[in-house]
């Protein structure tokens, strides 16, 4: 009797447990995970997107806080908001619950503190704080708008940068908005979204606090970019599924738009990129340049290289280019498939230069970013365009020039001409896991305009393109070596276009850069973007500034030798 008495204490021993676990098991899925903000469709607006595991309430409990924080605030304000189930594609099926909230009639520049969760289980989020975006006079008066620029964000290998980026958020002056230009966690969707359950984890001590803007990479694309299209909440979502947009933060007017609909057809097809291109055409002829007069873009494949081929004498005189060549799966019999890209191939596709490294054939910068540049779409069947496209572009871009710009290839959307003829100041991607930037560059022309020196841009006459792709993945090498720093004359082939570098040549024991921007605005006439490594425990690595006495189109813009007569002489 002893003995069942005491097998029968260990059973229920053993319920209790298995009961208490399953319990707070429920609870944990009931608490909201990776909440991040985003800007909304008006100025005094902020966006709260998270999720649960289980199906609960929308709820927002807010209030304004003094600046420093030191007083807990009010959280006596309450917003509702919706929540939607989101089946993963993957083997078990899992299932999440999107929550999206917004809060209206903020205080411009106040700062807010707030919680998120459901208010009939009393399950909230830790409380964070925010500032409400700030007017256009506010920022005149200061400090100014701080925006921080990068790609290419790993969950695991960019422990370094989010470090870095945790310290610039809770710093003594914030950043406005983290800008991510694709390419997130390795992916959404690996271990059937518990890679992105976890990334999305690791950026809330960021994006919890500032707004995360992004646009799409090619790692989102998986299953025509689900992942990617439920976890952000992006302005006119509803219409674009968050592939393109414009807002306005005070002197600054940032579009963001989809490269990756040129090179995944079976997902976007023509028409999509038709009514993209329409949209930006349209949004950028619209901005009031006396009201916001920098103008910034960013997506994620760049349209240009460090690198690159000079061209021959007989292709500069026929507007001919020699033939690419053909691609296959098999150029690299040891390639592994990482994140649906095989690594062997990557360095082809990038079309890079030197030893060690395959040598493409063909125009000054390879097939992928000239496709970026001109705007040539992909019409393979395949659902992964990356490879197909490379045969299709290949005969585009080796075809004479009346034959690229004739009626055969009216199927084209020449996306820097629009930055051209509406004058983008600054255009940056990432894609290559690397930092560099160009010169005032259009039509793979330098067009440097008034006394541009290597740090200072001032009256370019051409958008400047930045590539940011060194957030941190597991792509990336990170050797014994120190980086490859400094100017593009220390790079094999460096394009004329190329203006300084850090990461660009690398492999055996050299490592990549691991980095991010700062871009700040501090007056109608002068940016300034600064570059962190965080290779160096944060040191900075770059400072360059674009000074301009007017904006505008670059064709018809008048300079003066006053540049506080900037915001007095925009161009229409």
């Amino acid at each position: 009797g002893a003995a069942r008495m005491c097998r029968a204490f260990a059973w229920l021993t053993i319920l209790l447990t298995l009961a208490l676990a399953s319990t707070a098991s429920a609870g944990k899925s009931h608490d909201p995970k990776g909440v991040h903000l985003s800007f909304g469709a008006s100025d005094t607006t902020m966006v709260m997107t998270w999720t649960t595991r289980k199906e609960t309430e929308t709820n927002v409990r807010y209030g304004p806080s003094d600046p420093g924080g030191a007083t807990p605030a009010d959280l006596s304000i309450n917003a509702i908001g919706d929540a939607r189930k989101f089946v993963d594609y993957g083997s078990t099926s899992s299932v999440r619950y999107v929550h999206v909230a917004t809060l209206e009639g903020l205080t411009p520049g106040q700062r807010y503190e707030y919680q998120v969760g459901d208010a009939k289980l009393d399950r909230w989020s830790k409380v964070f704080w925010f500032n409400a975006k700030r007017t256009a006079e506010q920022y005149a008066e200061g400090p100014p708008l701080r925006i921080i620029a990068l790609c290419d964000i790993g969950f695991k290998e960019s422990d370094s940068v989010v470090e870095l980026l945790t310290q610039e958020v809770h710093g003594e002056q914030p950043p406005d908005a983290l800008v991510q230009c694709g390419d997130f966690a390795y992916d959404l969707d690996d271990e059937n979204g518990g890679v992105g359950d976890q990334f999305m984890k690791a950026m809330e001590p960021i994006a919890a606090y500032v707004p995360w803007m992004t646009s799409a990479g090619n790692h989102e694309a998986s299953h025509n970019f689900t992942h990617y299209r439920e976890r952000f909440t992006m302005p006119d979502r509803s219409k674009t599924d968050n592939h393109y947009y414009s807002i306005d933060v005070g002197p600054v007017h940032i579009v963001a738009y989809n490269t990756e609909a040129l090179f995944w057809p079976a997902y976007f097809g023509v028409e999509h990129i038709q009514r993209m291109y329409e949209w930006m055409e349209a949004d950028l002829a619209s901005v009031d340049r006396m009201r916001t007069p920098w103008v910034v873009v960013h997506g994620h494949r760049p349209m240009y290289c460090p690198e690159y081929r000079e061209l021959e004498a007989d292709e500069l005189a026929s507007g001919e280019r020699k033939p690419l060549g053909e691609y296959s799966e098999d150029e690299d019999e040891d390639a592994v498939t990482i994140g649906g890209l095989r690594r062997g191939y990557r360095k082809f596709l990038r079309g890079t230069l030197g030893k060690k490294k395959k040598k493409w054939k063909g125009g000054m910068c390879p097939w992928e970013q000239e496709s970026s540049r001109k705007g040539v779409p992909s019409f393979c069947e395949a659902s992964d365009g990356t490879s197909c496209a490379f045969n299709e572009n290949a005969a585009f871009l080796q075809s004479g020039k009346d034959a690229r710009d004739g009626v055969g290839h009216a199927l084209r959307f020449p996306i820097e001409d629009l930055f051209y003829k509406y004058g983008v100041d600054l255009a940056f991607y990432g894609h290559e896991h690397e930092y560099w930037r160009t010169f005032p560059v259009y039509d793979e022309k330098v067009v440097n305009g008034t006394d541009v020196t290597l740090d200072r841009y001032f009256e370019p006459r051409g958008t400047v393109h930045v590539t940011t792709g060194a957030g941190g993945n597991r792509n990336m090498d990170r050797g014994d070596d120190p980086t490859s720093r400094g100017t593009c004359d220390m790079i094999k082939d460096n394009s004329p276009w190329c203006a300084f570098q850090s990461g660009v040549d690398h492999g055996g024991d050299r490592s990549q850069e691991f980095a991010y921007g700062v871009v700040t605005f501090e007056s109608g006439s002068k940016m300034t973007w600064e570059h962190f490594s965080a290779l160096d425990d944060g040191k900075r690595i770059d400072l360059w500034s674009i000074e301009t006495s007017s904006h505008g189109p670059f064709a018809r813009r008048t300079y003066s030798d006053n540049l506080s007569d900037a915001t007095l002489i925009a161009t229409e």
